[in-house]
């Protein structure tokens, strides 16, 4: 097993990776701004990000973080920020001798008109933050040989799980349901493929001790209407007469059905979830205390 360097372990996806990757045996060593990281460093500083990993002589390396503010991810010009540092990053891991990478790349890098994602279906991102994970997610790709290491681009589809910010799906709802609060949805018939966090937390730990390398898509395979999440959490919270499905409209750019297509992820990889809807959102409300 390998020692491994992991940004981004203070959000959703990297608390829960900080003990998959434990479990499976690795050395963790944290990397981030904030000072409960074993190392404590701002990864838009490049020179602090070289000497930190100088210090952190790690072979593996789990790269989650980016810019991810509630309101304005798509749009903020600090995706442009976080491709430069990635890209500095991964070279700066591979000349300091590390050998294998994961990256955390998105579902929002795909055409989105099309009726199911496969990892070489086309990159026609809609927003800023699409285009640069893209961006970021070919070079390092095709640079990787050059690089004298090996790479996975993980293009994250739709995670839920406990602890999330305000302004996520997840948080929101459970926090307004747990105080009795109306909820105003759209009419979630827009379908998605959810995967809960502790399994995509597996799925990157398990990926990162394969052979495979370029895009793989993580999702859980299976695609449903939000509705049906919504309608899963509050009928669990048993306050399903809170729940206001139609009360607001989709954003006209929404769209209808996101696939994934996770060949790569369970038949080359062989991930297979643990959790479906059901349990994972019984797993979540157990965790928050959310059960009323």
């Amino acid at each position: 097993m390998g020692r491994v360097l992991l940004t981004g372990a203070t959000g959703l996806i990297g608390r829960a990776t900080v003990p998959a990757l434990a479990e499976a045996g690795h050395e963790v060593v944290t990397l981030g701004r904030s000072r409960t990281n074993d190392i404590s460093c701002d990864m838009l500083n490049p020179e602090a990000v070289t000497t930190a990993l100088e210090t952190a002589r790690a072979s593996h390396l789990v790269h989650l973080a980016w810019h991810d503010g509630a309101r304005d991810r798509w749009t903020s010009p600090a995706n442009l920020d976080w491709m430069v540092a990635t890209l500095h990053l991964v070279r700066e891991f591979a000349r300091t001798g590390g050998q294998r990478v994961v990256c955390a790349g998105s579902c929002a890098e795909y055409d989105w008109a099309l009726p199911e994602l496969t990892e070489t279906s086309p990159l026609r991102p809609r927003t800023l933050y699409g285009s640069a994970k893209a961006g970021t997610g070919m070079a390092l790709c095709a640079g990787q040989e050059a690089l004298g290491l090996s790479l996975i681009w993980a293009r994250i589809f739709f995670v839920y799980g406990p602890g999330e910010p305000p302004g996520r799906l997840f948080g929101d709802l459970i926090s307004n349901l747990k105080a009795g609060q109306p909820v105003d949805c759209t009419d979630g018939l827009q379908e998605r493929d959810f995967l809960h966090v502790h399994d995509l937390a597996r799925a990157l730990a398990h990926l990162l001790e394969t052979n495979i390398t370029g895009a793989v898509n993580v999702a859980s395979g299976t695609t449903i209407p939000v509705r049906n999440l919504i309608e899963e959490v509050a009928e669990q919270m048993h306050h399903s007469d809170l729940i206001r499905l139609g009360a607001i409209a989709r954003a006209a750019n929404d769209p209808d059905r996101l696939a994934a297509d996770v060949n790569r992820l369970q038949n080359e990889a062989g991930f297979t979830p643990q959790h479906d809807i059901a349990s994972g959102v019984a797993d979540i409300l157990r965790t928050e205390g959310a059960r009323v």
